[in-house]
């Protein structure tokens, strides 16, 4: 499993991954908070993509450098930023030697991405490099939280999908970009090496409403990573037949649902 590069979704990944209003700067706030993080505090973001999280921290004066194996994603990011100083950006795989030298920031975090990573572990061990000695590691997934029980209603579109494609005679798992990692074998394994770990939700958010219509046209339009590795002909059939099924059986195919979402952290001190 090699790192993905998500230039391919480039053109709308804000539109599929950003955040309400205000989020981020939430977002920035917390990790400050949790971090004890001062006016000389040196930040390092691994897999900045667009800067969706980044931004605040750059719009704050923060000493915020990111990195991205996608030149694509971060041109997105300058423009954002208007009038201010341009942004501090490094193209590298993150599981990968990373472009720093040893001992070089007080926090370094990665948002979103660990799920998709191949050598996870060495991208571990390329963060607690670049790390002070005291420093921060946080590595956060998105989540659902601890007492929700109930799918959202869209949630069925993705079952759908899964389902239509073995049909066809394609193991869905076998071109899923995810690695099946988990918060507790992260927190494990942080452990092992020698962090002083724990596991929090960071804060609470409700993300932008999607409807069953909505999922289906972004199977369609092949914005999701998982689906990239297909063959064109399969794709077509699947996306048909997906199509077909919103149209015929679908359920409350408009209604916008919106789902509460935590920013779950696992933070190490090292």
């Amino acid at each position: 499993m090699t790192t993905l590069n998500y230039d391919l979704a480039v053109t709308y990944y804000d539109e599929t991954r950003g955040f309400r209003a205000g989020v981020s700067e939430r977002y920035r706030a917390a990790v400050r908070r949790i971090t004890e993080a001062e006016d000389g505090t040196r930040f390092l973001e691994l897999a900045i993509g667009t800067g969706l999280i980044g931004l605040p921290f750059m719009a704050a004066g923060d000493d915020y450098i990111g990195v991205d194996i996608s030149r694509g994603m971060m041109r997105q990011i300058a423009p954002k930023l208007h009038d201010l100083s341009p942004p501090a950006l490094a193209q590298a795989d993150i599981t990968d030697r990373l472009p720093f030298a040893a001992d070089s920031f007080d926090v370094v975090q990665a948002v979103r991405v660990f799920h998709l990573l191949g050598d996870w572990r060495r991208c571990i061990s390329e963060s607690r490099r670049v790390l002070k000695p005291g420093g921060h590691l946080i590595i956060v997934e998105i989540r659902r939280p601890s007492d929700t029980s109930a799918p959202p209603p869209w949630a069925v579109v993705q079952d759908k999908w899964g389902e239509i494609l073995r049909d066809l005679g394609v193991d869905s798992a076998s071109i899923r970009h995810g690695n099946g990692l988990t918060d507790d074998m992260v927190l494990n394994h942080l452990c092992a090496v020698g962090g002083d770990t724990a596991m929090i939700d960071l804060l609470a958010f409700d993300e932008l409403p999607v409807s069953c219509r909505t999922m289906v046209e972004r199977r369609a339009k092949r914005m999701f990573s998982n689906d990239w590795a297909l063959p064109e002909d399969l794709h077509s059939q699947a996306a048909r037949a997906l199509c077909e099924w919103l149209e015929n059986e679908c359920q409350r195919a408009d209604d916008f649902v919106q789902q509460r979402m935590v920013f779950r952290a696992v933070i190490a001190r090292f």
